[in-house]
Formats: structure tokens, C-alpha cells, sequence
């Protein structure tokens, strides 16, 4: 029987990201019907693509696409899956699946421990700190630290890593309330944005960027929230110039970004600046365990296509999710 040609591309920067060579050889040892090619990025993608059935990988383009001949699977290492979602691969179909779930655990965590320091005032201690100043009395006059039990949490986006935020939260003692698309799991839907946001001090977004959420966490809806914002989604769910304004203006109290509208952050944004604003570099899904339940996840699903069985993760590419 011929072998099933499987590609890895995986030209990340960082080490930490790459697809690692011995989950490369775990595949091979428990897939002798697959013929697995690595490639790190120093050959372009689109020369390697013709003849492979399976491409594990986080990008995709369409150029690469249109020489893509015998393409079936992709697999995204990743949850995002936007830069794949041109017209010729959703009107396509090969099958998208992402890795939704495998570091919904470490995001959670990240969340709600930005979500602690803001209510604790920690972007303010940070600040004082680098200034060397013993400045107790602003935490009892410019800025009292909060407690959970008092506040109300707002979680935007309730998949696999909202459900994690929101069980955490309320185990510290946040009340929680939740919005998504649909209204479902107990959630408010998302035309009622502006009602949770009235009833919420803290918001954790946790959302895909689609065209319903792209832009949504606005100066206005700020303005409804007023308390703090941790953004650990999709970067372009925050309007960044809003945001500035709304932190700067003292409508809102705190945010907390892991990800960004551009990403590397510029050197000269001016989010950089800003001293009740927590910057954290899209670390918030790195973990020592990624790539262990990434080889799991990915290994299933290798077992049920060579079955002809349903895949897990499928992504709807007309919800870009």
C-alpha cells in the first residue's frame, strides 16, 4: 500500500515552538503507513506541498495552497486558524482541525492570575518598585486593593478556556457571569453584550477573532464596564487606541494584554507606557506540558483519518472556529 505523505512544517523562531523531533519519531515509530517529512522553514512551503496529504502546520497561504494538489488534512499545532481562512481553502474540502483544548489549562491559569494582580493593584506595586518607593499610603488612598468576593466577573468567550477561567474565578469566590455567540451553557448571547458588560467589574476575554468579536471591546463598551480587562483571546478583539484612552482617562481601572493588534509590539506603542496596563508577550498558553498533549491530540486524530473516522477539533471555516 502506498504511504500517506505527511508534512511538519514548522519554521517558528523560537525554539519552544517548533514541533519537536521526538514527537517527529514518535509518529513514525506508531505510523509505519505514514511517510513523515520535517521542514523548518528553510525551504519555502509551497515547494514542499504538492504531493502531501496531511500537513501539520501553523500557517498556510494561498499561493502554498494552489499548488497544494493532493492536500486533505491540515493540522494546526495552534488554536488560531485565521491565516488560513482565504476563500479558495474555506470554499475547499480539506479538513482544518486546531489544537483547541491542549493549553487551555496554562491560558486559564495566566488569566486569572493577571486577573488577581489588577484587582491587587500589582501593575501599580510594579511601578512604585522600579521607582524605589515605599508608597503605602496610595494603596489606601488613590488605589484600595480589591477582594474576589466582592467583585463580579464577566467571562467573554466560554470554550474550552473560558469554562477554566470561569471555574477558577468562582472557586476564588468571584461571582461569574458569561457571554458567547449562541446564549447557551447559561451564557448571555452576544447582542447583549452591553447588559453583562453593566453587570461586570473584571471582563476575561477569551474569544476567537471573527467578524461577530473583531473590534467589539470598544471605548463605549469600556466605558460600560468600567473596572478591568484582561485580554488573553485574540488581539484585535480590543481596540488598542480605546483601550490607551479608556486607561489613561481613569475609565477603566486596569487592563492586563497577552496578546496584541500587532504582534511583536512595537518598541514605540504607546501601550508600553501606560502604568495600570500588564504586558505579557502571547505567553499566556506556554507550558512544559504543550507539546506532550499536542502529541496526544494529534496522534488520535492521525489514528482516525488513517480509519476513515471523525476528526476532533474540526474547525467550521465558515465560523473561523
Amino acid at each position: 500500500m502506498k504511504a500517506v505523505e505527511m508534512l511538519i512544517y514548522s519554521p517558528e523562531r523560537e525554539p519552544f515552538w517548533r514541533f519537536p523531533m521526538w514527537l517527529v519519531e514518535e509518529i513514525r515509530g506508531e505510523f509505519p503507513s505514514l511517510r513523515v517529512t520535517v521542514n523548518y522553514g528553510d525551504r519555502p512551503l509551497s515547494e514542499l506541498i504538492p504531493p502531501v496529504e496531511i500537513l501539520v502546520s501553523g500557517r498556510l497561504s494561498p499561493e502554498a495552497f494552489t499548488r497544494a494538489r493532493r492536500l486533505r488534512w491540515v493540522h494546526s499545532p495552534y488554536v488560531g486558524v485565521g491565516n488560513m481562512l482565504f476563500p479558495a481553502m474555506v470554499a475547499s474540502s480539506v479538513i482544518i482541525t486546531n489544537s483547541r483544548g491542549v493549553n487551555a489549562e496554562a491560558v486559564a491559569t495566566h488569566a486569572v492570575a493577571l486577573a488577581l494582580a489588577l484587582i491587587r493593584g500589582l501593575p501599580w506595586a510594579f511601578e512604585k518598585k522600579r521607582r524605589r518607593t515605599y508608597d503605602h499610603g496610595f494603596f489606601t488612598r488613590n488605589f484600595v486593593p480589591r477582594e474576589p468576593g466582592e467583585l463580579v466577573a464577566g467571562v467573554f468567550g466560554y470554550g474550552e478556556i473560558g469554562r477554566r477561567v470561569a471555574a477558577k474565578l468562582s472557586s476564588l469566590g468571584f461571582k461569574v457571569l458569561c457571554l458567547n455567540s449562541s446564549g447557551r451553557d447559561g451564557c448571555l448571547p452576544f447582542p447583549r453584550m452591553e447588559e453583562f458588560l453593566r453587570q461586570v467589574d473584571l471582563v476575561v476575554a477569551s474569544v476567537p477573532r471573527t467578524p461577530l468579536t473583531e473590534g467589539s471591546l470598544d471605548y463605549p463598551r469600556m466605558g460600560l464596564l468600567g473596572g478591568f480587562l484582561v485580554n488573553v483571546g485574540r488581539g484585535k478583539v480590543v481596540v488598542e487606541e480605546d483601550l490607551i484612552r479608556a486607561l489613561s482617562d481613569g475609565t477603566l481601572q486596569g487592563a492586563a494584554l497577552d496578546v496584541f493588534e500587532r504582534e511583536p509590539l512595537p518598541e514605540d506603542s504607546p501601550l508600553w507606557g501606560i502604568p495600570n496596563l500588564i504586558i505579557t508577550p502571547h505567553i499566556a498558553g506556554t507550558s512544559p506540558l504543550f507539546w506532550k498533549r499536542e502529541g496526544e491530540l494529534l496522534k488520535e486524530n492521525l489514528r482516525r483519518f488513517l480509519e476513515g473516522r471523525p476528526l476532533l477539533n474540526v474547525v467550521d471555516k465558515s465560523r473561523g472556529y
